[in-house]
């Protein structure tokens, strides 16, 4: 029985995986929780995980740049990119959509993160707005920052301005005093991060009239548009193996791939079971959600995945984040190439 260890956030598709309904053949996991942010900056600076839950964006980044990580990524999918979306401006700043952030001041929570890099493919894709258009604010300090773990802070994409906040700023203040025009990340998150990798300074941000949500729908319009558009649903983070565990076990990527993709399937059962026990009369929101984006909105493996990253990898070759254009056939393990 191979034993492994498993750096995740806990999500609701995860849940039969973790509670042991459903067991990943052979192998014995062992569950760490913490954030995305820090499950990934465990993994970036200290190589802790054997199997961990990765930004994809960020994992192109390790790919192109090997050294100390040896990773092998799974094409399991299980979070949506949707995290930019909650995006706030201040009212002062004369921003009603995307298309007004052109030469404005945006505050995200760091650079390379997949949500920040979606965010500037559907700035460029729908409005023509390039990186180098804004100035960015990292709200991640340096001693925490991905960005800095891939020496952004000295070798920045070409033309692109990022600055780091220090240890008393916080996205939320800013964006209140009007020191930033717009934000995302700017709402308290009750995570046990270590040593505060996101951090809010206790600015109230719902009723507060100095600042408006860009997005009032949560962004279901643009999402919904671009959907239509492209048949993609971005996803932000994927599954990633040491390589040296592959190269002495190699049946540990199927299998994996096999017992996410059971737990997932089962999580659906349990979610529509539980609809059906709650609701009076029978509702439609799962109908309603299939109606728009198909029964399975996260998808597994590499064949219905392969657009939404090929969108991606494209994205950032022209953000400068990797040098060269990856492709699908070198960030999967072969064997689950099938997929």
């Amino acid at each position: 029985m191979l034993k492994l260890t498993v750096g995740l956030t806990r999500e609701p598709r995860l849940e039969p995986l973790i509670d042991g309904t459903v067991k990943a053949q052979n192998m014995e996991l062992e569950f760490v929780f913490s954030s995305p942010g820090e499950v990934h900056y465990r993994n970036l600076k200290y190589n802790e995980f054997d199997v961990f839950q990765m930004s994809i964006s960020e994992f192109l980044m390790v790919k192109e740049r090997g050294g100390k990580w040896r990773w092998s990524g799974l094409p399991i999918f299980l979070s949506k990119a949707f995290l930019w979306l909650n995006l706030y401006a201040n009212v002062q700043s004369g921003i009603g959509g995307l298309a007004d952030l052109k030469g404005k001041r945006v505050g995200i929570q760091d650079y390379p993160m997949t949500a920040a890099l979606w965010m500037r493919i559907f700035l460029k894709e729908f409005h023509g707005v390039q990186p180098q258009d804004i100035t960015w604010f990292n709200g991640r300090t340096k001693e925490f920052s991905h960005g800095v773990v891939f020496d952004l802070d000295n070798k920045p994409p070409p033309g692109v301005t990022i600055h780091w906040l220090n240890n008393e700023q916080t996205l939320d203040v800013m964006l209140d005093k009007g020191e930033l025009d717009a934000a995302y990340g700017v709402l308290p998150r009750h995570m046990n991060d270590f040593g505060k990798i996101d951090r809010h300074g206790g600015t109230p941000i719902a009723g507060n009239p100095r600042v408006r949500k860009l997005f009032p729908d949560g962004g279901r319009k643009i999402i919904t548009d671009y959907y239509e558009r492209t048949g993609v649903l971005p996803s932000n983070h994927m599954y990633v193996v040491q390589t040296d565990i592959l190269e002495k076990a190699p049946w540990v990527a199927i299998e994996l791939f096999k017992a996410f993709q059971r737990s997932k399937e089962i999580s659906y059962e349990r979610a529509r079971h539980a609809n059906s026990a709650y609701m009076l009369f029978d509702g439609r929101a799962f109908q309603d959600q299939a109606e728009k984006f198909g029964e399975d909105p996260y998808p597994l493996g590499v064949k219905q995945n392969r657009k939404m990253l090929e969108i991606l990898f494209r994205g950032s070759y022209e953000d400068g984040l990797t040098r060269n254009l990856a492709k699908v056939e070198d960030i999967f393990y072969p064997t689950t190439l099938d997929t």
